[in-house]
């Protein structure tokens, strides 16, 4: 793995710093003259177009204030916006633009606050920076992303995850079969397309309602590792979009875990399962074997099944015989 320079993690970790998860939006300040009253608006960004709103009266000193929060936050994202470029141009991973969109509305509707995990490659393309390497499977483009539910909380006033997807693309349908009570997939027009995804509960039926969100949930094996604990990323769209991520290490568990899963027809989707983990690895064991080694300990206690799939990845990748004591 070729190490990342040491000023672009710094800058990752100042833009992660700067990142708000407060739900104050950059915007532009305006003044406009109604029936002899002056009044400040808003203009934000939202999704592939803007919209404007009234703060109020410009002599309120409320609204002042808020005008004042907004302003600031639009320097904050200029500057972000410039570190975004500067790492990109680094050759830092970054979602395509559609799935960029995607992850900046939901990330405004508050959901990934609420306990949503962004998984798959588009969370895998976020590591980079946080495993200090360079990682080649993360410049692979993906059409779609992958949410996981498993933990989201509900509001006092529910929410319509097709409504926030259609702010990043009017194109989003809901994709539903026969058997479905509410949607489990969205796509657009372009082919781009949203799962929602999470964990069996009792009965291990699926799908799976979820709460407050209008949707239902594909439940998958082994999920519930990957939901038990997530971290904070920066995906590189615009001012950087703040999301939450399974730990790059338990990503790569779960990935050894599932690539046993896939038939004759998923053998790309295996090869790249087996890759991304393969990468997450090689980092950790060059970086510090301890953790990987703690990693797959606990892993391979939770069952048969776990033990035997995990097993059988790490020795298609062949890195069976780097695990000390836990080798197979």
């Amino acid at each position: 793995m070729r190490p990342l320079p040491l000023n672009l993690q710094t800058l990752y970790a100042d833009l992660l710093q700067r990142a708000d998860p407060s739900g104050v939006k950059p915007g532009a300040i305006s003044k406009k003259k109604v029936r002899g009253h002056e009044y400040l608006y808003l203009d934000v960004k939202e999704g592939k177009g803007r919209r404007q709103t009234s703060l109020g009266r410009a002599d309120n000193l409320d609204v002042q204030a808020k005008a004042a929060l907004h302003q600031r936050a639009a320097q904050a994202a200029k500057d972000s916006r410039t570190t975004v470029t500067a790492l990109k141009n680094a050759r830092i991973p970054a979602p395509s633009l559609p799935i960029g969109r995607v992850l900046e509305a939901v990330a405004n509707a508050g959901l990934f606050q609420r306990g949503v995990v962004l998984v798959g490659t588009a969370a895998y393309q976020t590591y980079a920076c946080i495993a200090g390497a360079y990682l080649a499977s993360s410049s692979v483009m993906t059409a779609d992303a992958d949410l996981l539910v498993a933990s989201f909380v509900g509001g006092q006033e529910p929410l319509d995850l097709q409504a926030i997807l259609k702010k990043a693309d009017p194109t989003f349908a809901a994709k539903m079969n026969q058997d479905d009570t509410l949607p489990k997939l969205f796509e657009a027009k372009g082919g781009l397309q949203v799962d929602v995804l999470t964990k069996f509960g009792r009965g291990r039926s699926t799908p799976v309602l979820v709460k407050g969100l209008g949707v239902s949930a594909t439940a998958l094996p082994f999920m519930e590792y990957l939901a038990e604990e997530s971290m904070d990323a920066i995906a590189l769209y615009g001012a950087g979009v703040l999301v939450r991520v399974p730990p790059p290490l338990r990503y790569a568990a779960h990935k050894l875990l599932i690539a046993q899963e896939r038939n004759d027809r998923s053998k790309i989707k295996k090869a790249k399962d087996l890759a991304q983990a393969k990468e997450l690895v090689s980092v950790s064991l060059e970086d510090n074997s301890g953790d990987w080694e703690e990693t797959l300990a606990n892993v391979r206690k939770r069952g048969p099944k776990w033990r035997k799939n995990i097993d059988a990845s790490l020795r298609e990748i062949g890195l069976d015989q780097r695990q000390g004591r836990f080798k197979v």
